[in-house]
């Protein structure tokens, strides 16, 4: 049995053991880990490597979701319960940018070569229901892959959570939308056979290093990092404000109002 099993895993290039991984942030509803892909050790990713966590705000606040043309293609059963958005939309909200920007920069600053940096996202909903997020990033050739598997995919159960939180950058339906750079970044194109066999992540590629200062960041209102000098920045009334919104519309808890607080007025 086991020289069968053996065989069989030759045969279709799958591995007898489960990828090694490390956790570099998790609590109860996400996380960002680091974990040694088969795609890593064909290209040996350029890690580990330094992006500021201002430079990836700025870049996961560029990247947009729009609603994919229905195809002739979609008429197949795998398509048929895939879930559509009504228009397009930033990919990531303040809140979540705030996540991905401060841990997927300390992971990549940690990472080997071998590895890349995972994230998982779970906001639950009312009934026992869920919205997941999830995807991935690593740095090649001086460039910031990202990949997007789920975009707040609708759960109910506990099945899709844990399948999204084994592997993040397994796509759980047919993705109804396509992944859209901002400045300097492209759209790593699809295999053919993925929309007949297969969803594959949504995968863009930006050149960080050239990233425009002058690109508009969705991050929240309460960001200490805002040059205060520079003309048109908000007041610090103006921001204080924000954030005493944030926090009164549960974007923010009252520990990280007062960090952040603390921070702009330091800044200041």
């Amino acid at each position: 049995m086991a020289v069968f099993t053996l065989g069989v895993c030759l045969l279709l290039g799958c591995s007898p053991t489960a990828p090694v991984s490390r956790m570099t942030f998790e609590d109860q509803h996400q996380f960002v880990r680091l974990e040694v892909t088969a795609r890593a050790s064909q290209l040996n990713h350029s890690h580990p490597a330094t992006v500021s966590e201002n430079t990836l705000a700025k870049i996961l606040g560029s990247l947009t979701v729009n609603p994919r043309p229905v195809s002739s293609v979609e008429n197949s059963f795998a398509y048929m319960a895939v879930p559509r958005l009504p228009e397009s939309s930033p990919a990531f909200s303040p809140t979540v940018i705030a996540f991905l920007s401060k841990h997927l920069s300390q992971a990549l600053q940690q990472a080997t070569p071998l590895e890349e940096a995972l994230f998982f996202i779970e906001d639950p909903q009312l009934q026992d229901t869920a919205l997941l997020t999830s995807g991935g990033c690593y740095i090649q050739e001086g460039r910031l892959h990202v990949q997007l598997a789920n975009y707040r995919h609708p759960t109910i159960g506990k099945t899709e959570i844990i399948q999204a939180r084994a592997n993040p950058l397994k796509v759980l339906s047919h993705p109804g939308y396509d992944l859209i750079p901002g400045p300097n970044g492209t759209v790593q194109p699809r295999p053919m056979l993925e929309n007949l066999i297969m969803a594959l992540p949504q995968h863009v590629i930006i050149d960080y290093e050239h990233t425009p200062q002058e690109l508009k960041v969705r991050k929240p209102a309460d960001d200490p990092l805002v040059n205060h000098d520079q003309s048109g920045d908000k007041t610090l009334t103006e921001q204080l404000r924000e954030m005493q919104q944030a926090k009164n519309n549960g974007l923010i808890t009252e520990e990280e109002y007062q960090t952040l607080r603390t921070k702009l007025l330091d800044a200041y």
